[in-house]
């Protein structure tokens, strides 16, 4: 079956475009850091969470397909692939038909390294799928243990092999700095994994020790310790100047990419632009709107099932400060930094002159620079201390 035989509707462009994320709440395992909204479930609750999920994209096109085209489309959870291939074929043929997707739209799924045999990676590709997210985490066997996770270094290099055999090159990896036990060593060991496979992306996040999670409990009994905010700098001013050196752009402060292959979907959070969420838990931001849904998927399957209703948990509209301080704080996470006219033509305001003494400061401190295009921009210390840049300017 080809992409074509499938319904797919695609067009060149549109009034306005969105990003479309898709939110698949489902794993084969619990990792011990993992806070997300997913769980292990039954092939039954699978198949009725799925056709509630079908159903939302069908209520959500009917308010936003005349308006919008789809630039890019992320499935993620949650473990996309731990499912049977259909889900994820079937998913995408709705969506082709219910919205109308760019015929240069990026589609991404995540998969874990040991749930995407070389079938389901096949039936993906021709379901339209250009572009692959894998966890890898750690290349420390004992790492990957403590972590919970159930892969082993040879399932990642299977994994991209396979995705390989068919012509696709977007091929994304992540990992995690400052786990309990991790070592300078290990981080030096994945990235050299990682250059010498040449995976061209690479999104590098620093640990977050999240309430409810087994992590957390093990941290609280002493059982582990994190690394420290010393050791976990190191790690990451090794990923950066060792990415700089084999032809890696850190364009977002988490993510590193040669030429093309920056992620054109979390690029848009980035800058402001309309994304859709569906899905359990799943966030939106729409013509200025911010909205949820339930993260209850009990309440989330009754509500598409007995009432066609979305299962919005949350909604705001953002005042005009609020949309000031998401488009500093969004815009300093990535290397182009605040467009100071853009700033100032979308919110009839100098940022400079309004923070004149407060930026001023940053700059001789060498936390930012003011480049030649007009684009105030974090240095490598200022993105070391960034939540503290953005607070300070905000504030």
């Amino acid at each position: 079956m080809s992409i074509n035989e499938i319904g797919v509707n695609v067009v060149e462009s549109g009034k306005n475009t969105l990003s479309l994320y898709v939110h698949i709440p489902f794993c084969n395992s619990k990792c011990n850091y993992c806070a997300f909204i997913s769980m292990v479930a039954t092939e039954d609750d699978k198949t009725r969470y799925f056709k509630c999920l079908l159903e939302e994209i069908k209520l959500q096109s009917k308010k936003y397909r005349k308006e919008y085209t789809v630039s890019s489309i992320y499935i993620g959870g949650g473990t996309p692939s731990c499912l049977d291939y259909y889900y994820i074929r079937d998913l995408l043929s709705l969506i082709y038909k219910n919205f109308a997707v760019k015929n240069t739209a990026e589609i991404t799924i995540e998969l874990n390294p040991n749930s995407a045999d070389k079938t389901k990676i096949r039936e993906y590709i021709l379901s339209g799928v250009n572009r692959f997210s894998i966890g890898l985490q750690s290349t420390n066997p004992k790492i990957l243990k403590m972590m919970g996770r159930t892969h082993t270094v040879n399932d990642f290099v299977n994994t991209v092999s396979a995705i390989r055999e068919y012509g696709i090159k977007n091929i994304s990896a992540d990992i995690i700095i400052g786990y309990p036990g991790q070592k300078m060593i290990d981080i030096k060991d994945t990235i050299a994994f990682l250059t010498k496979l040449e995976i061209p992306h690479i999104s590098s996040y620093m640990l977050q020790v999240e309430d409810g999670t087994p992590l957390k409990l093990m941290v609280e009994n002493g059982s582990l310790d994190p690394a420290d905010d010393d050791t976990v700098i190191s790690m990451y001013n090794y990923i950066y100047e060792t990415l700089a050196k084999n032809g890696y752009e850190r364009y977002e402060f988490s993510n590193f990419a040669k030429p093309t292959f920056e992620s054109f979907h979390n690029s848009s959070y980035w800058f402001g632009k309309d994304y859709l969420g569906v899905g359990l838990a799943a966030h939106s931001y729409m013509n200025g709107v911010r909205f949820s849904n339930t993260e209850n998927i009990i309440k989330y399957v009754s509500s598409i099932e007995q009432k066609q209703e979305i299962p919005v948990e949350t909604s705001k509209e953002l005042t005009m400060e609020e949309k000031k301080e998401e488009f500093i704080m969004l815009a300093l996470r990535t290397k182009d930094g605040i467009d100071l006219a853009k700033y100032r033509t979308t919110f009839n305001e100098n940022l400079v002159l309004v923070k004149k003494d407060k930026i001023a400061k940053l700059i001789v401190d060498g936390f930012l620079i003011l480049t030649e295009k007009n684009h105030l921009v974090c240095t490598n210390k200022g993105f070391l201390v960034l939540n503290k840049i953005i607070l300070e300017i905000v504030s």
